[in-house]
């Protein structure tokens, strides 16, 4: 038995809204595992419009087009179905390990209620339908899926970050860093497997692998612009660890980390317009990124104190 996993994240770039990191592990019978082929059957990464398969890939591709948020939210919530039977509210997935503080809310009232659905698009007997195919696939092919979820980090808490780390890129890391603890505590001595993408244009990571996860040593398989591998030792297991250029597209596990990640922030901004808009008459809402986060923000600049509202909870400093 070994464990894969995927990590990505959406949202580091707007000016508004939150940052969301995202993961899926799955237990599988060796690290070899394709799990591309185990899940053909009710998995493609771009199903032709009479392809019935969910489609699972880089959540940018999944996401484009007018059909890209059905794509998305169905993809989600029938993975999220098969690690969790009950149908997913927002508040329940992130506040699943390692969790959002709700003390990070408190100053972002557009997040005070989150009991709404988290994939609201998404048909029920559909999600039924496509979590039972995808359950099938994963037991014939021996694997199971052991965690699927995504980390919030709401605008307040990346500014408090940013000043705690320095810049966004050490923010980022540590952010990952609790999604990387809770996938090591999860998998217990197994064999594991970690893919994630480059976090920019940082090539080397032994040192912060070592320093950061507690592990007795790291060995360096290669350093460059496609990707850096390590192999960190532990008291009784090795972990690999890779961050390789699209690896949201070319592994599974992390595909189906960014598909997470994006449904995570997008829902997130689903209730931050909803605030906003009910609230400054006339509002068109954002993304949050470029020219529409600065237009929105130009937008809202004279109104923030009228509604009650703390500038430094919705802009991000970088």
């Amino acid at each position: 038995m070994a464990f894969l996993a995927g990590i990505d994240e959406a949202g580091y770039g707007p000016f508004v809204g939150p940052l969301s990191v995202g993961w899926s592990l799955f237990r599988v019978p060796h690290p070899g595992t394709d799990l591309w082929e185990t899940l053909k059957d009710p998995v493609a990464r771009k199903p032709n419009r009479k392809d019935p398969r969910l489609r699972v890939d880089d959540s940018k591709r999944v996401h484009s087009g007018p059909l890209g948020r059905q794509r998305l939210e169905r993809a989600v919530a029938a993975f999220r179905r098969v690690a969790e039977p009950r149908r997913a509210c927002l508040e329940s997935w992130v506040a699943s390990p390692p969790a959002l503080d709700p003390r990070f809310c408190n100053r972002a009232p557009w997040f005070f209620n989150m009991e709404v659905p988290l994939c609201p698009g998404a048909d029920d007997g559909r999600t039924r339908l496509d979590a039972a195919a995808i359950g099938r696939s994963l037991s014939h092919g021996g694997c199971t899926l052991a965690s699927f979820g995504a980390r919030a980090v709401p605008a307040v808490e990346w500014n408090g970050l940013l000043q705690s780390t320095g810049g966004k890129g050490e923010a980022l890391w540590k952010v990952t860093l609790e999604v990387l603890k809770h996938i090591l505590e999860t998998t217990g001595d197994a064999p594991l497997r970690v893919e994630l993408d480059r976090h920019g244009g940082r090539r080397r990571y032994a040192r912060k692998l070592l320093a950061d996860l507690g592990a007795a040593a790291v060995t360096s398989h290669g350093e460059s612009s496609g990707g850096s591998a390590y192999s960190l030792e532990f008291e009784a297991r090795v972990v690999e660890i890779r961050f390789g250029k699209d690896a949201d597209s070319n592994h599974f596990p992390t595909a189906l980390a960014s598909l997470a990640a994006k449904q995570t922030r997008e829902r997130m901004m689903d209730l931050f317009n909803d605030w906003f808009g009910g609230r400054i008459p006339g509002l068109r809402p954002t993304k949050g990124y470029a020219t529409d986060g600065r237009r929105w923000l130009a937008d809202t600049l004279d109104s923030l104190v009228g509604i009650g509202v703390d500038p430094g909870a919705v802009k991000r400093n970088r």
